[in-house]
C-alpha cells in the first residue's frame, strides 16, 4: 500500500470506512450517512475516501451529477462536489488538492461540462481557497455561501443557486420544524440535541426527513440538508449544538421565556 490511497467506496465496502472523521459503526451518525450512501450509489454519486497507511482513514470527497446533486443550485451537466474534508492533524499536506484532482479526472472521464461546488466562509463548510487555486471561479454569491465553478468549455452555462426561502417558510409558520437530510452524519446527534433542548422550554419538535435529492434542493439556504424554522423564520441554516439552538431562542423570545421562568419559580 502507497502512503496514502483513494477508497472508492460502495454499498458492500462503506460500512468499513471513517466517514467524516467518524469511526466504522460507532454512532448513530455514522450509521445513518452509511445507509443514505447505500441509497444513493445507483444515482451516480460517489463517495471517495483518502486512507493513510500509518493513520486511517483521514479525509474524504463526496460528489453527484447536477440532476442528483444535494444542494440548491442548477448544475445540469455538472459535477457537483458536497464536501471535501481533510482531517486537521493532516492540513498542509496537499491532500485536499489530491481528493479534488481526483474528482476532476472523474468529471472528465466522464465528459463532464465541469465541476461545482459551494463553499462558505463559515468554518463548518469548505472554503473557497483550494478551489480557487485549483482553477475554479466564483459565479454565485449567497452570503456566507459561494457557488464556485470550473469549466471544461468556456461556453457552457453557469450553475447557479435555484434557493427559494419564502416558499418553503410559508410551509413552516407555526412551532419549531427542523428539516433534516441524512448527508451530513453530524444532522442525528444535532438533531437530538436540539429536541431535547426545546423540550426543555416547552416547545415541540416537529423534524421533516429531506428524503431525495429533490427535497434538498428546496430547502431555504444553500446549505441543502438541513434547516430550522421557528414560526416560518429561518433560525438556522446548518447543523448547530443544543447550546447555540438555546441562546437563539432565549435571544428571539426573551420575553416570554423570562416570564415562564418567573412563573416557575413561584
Amino acid at each position: 500500500m502507497r502512503e496514502y490511497e483513494i477508497v472508492d467506496t460502495n454499498a458492500d465496502n462503506i460500512g468499513g470506512c471513517g466517514v467524516c472523521g467518524r469511526k466504522p459503526g460507532r454512532t448513530e451518525g455514522h450509521r445513518r450517512k452509511c445507509d443514505w450512501l447505500k441509497k444513493r450509489y445507483a444515482e451516480g454519486l460517489r463517495f471517495k475516501v483518502l486512507r493513510s497507511r500509518e493513520f486511517g482513514d483521514i479525509g474524504v470527497i463526496e460528489y453527484a451529477p447536477g440532476s442528483h446533486a444535494w444542494r440548491p443550485v442548477e448544475a445540469e451537466g455538472y459535477l457537483v462536489i458536497h464536501c471535501l474534508m481533510v482531517n486537521r492533524k493532516h492540513l498542509g499536506k496537499g491532500l485536499g488538492a489530491v481528493l479534488l484532482d481526483d474528482c476532476l479526472r472523474d468529471a472528465r472521464k466522464s465528459k463532464c461540462r465541469g465541476v461545482a461546488v459551494v463553499t462558505s466562509s463559515d468554518s463548518f463548510m469548505a472554503g473557497s481557497g483550494l478551489f480557487i487555486k485549483a482553477g475554479f471561479v466564483s459565479v454565485e454569491s449567497i452570503p456566507p455561501y459561494e457557488l464556485l465553478v470550473k469549466k471544461f468549455k468556456a461556453t457552457a452555462p453557469d450553475p447557479r443557486f435555484i434557493v427559494d426561502r419564502e416558499r418553503v417558510l410559508k410551509r413552516h409558520t407555526k412551532g419549531l420544524t427542523i428539516l433534516a437530510a441524512d448527508q451530513c452524519p453530524m444532522v442525528a446527534k444535532c438533531v437530538k440535541d436540539i429536541a431535547e433542548a426545546s423540550g426543555a422550554l416547552g416547545l415541540k419538535t416537529k423534524v421533516v426527513r429531506v428524503r431525495s435529492a429533490k427535497q434538498s434542493r428546496e430547502l431555504p439556504t444553500p446549505y441543502g440538508v438541513f434547516s430550522i424554522v421557528y414560526d416560518g423564520k429561518l433560525i438556522a441554516e446548518r447543523p448547530i449544538s443544543g447550546r447555540r439552538f438555546m441562546n437563539i431562542m432565549w435571544d428571539l423570545n426573551r420575553g416570554i421565556f423570562s416570564t415562564l421562568e418567573a412563573s416557575d419559580q413561584r
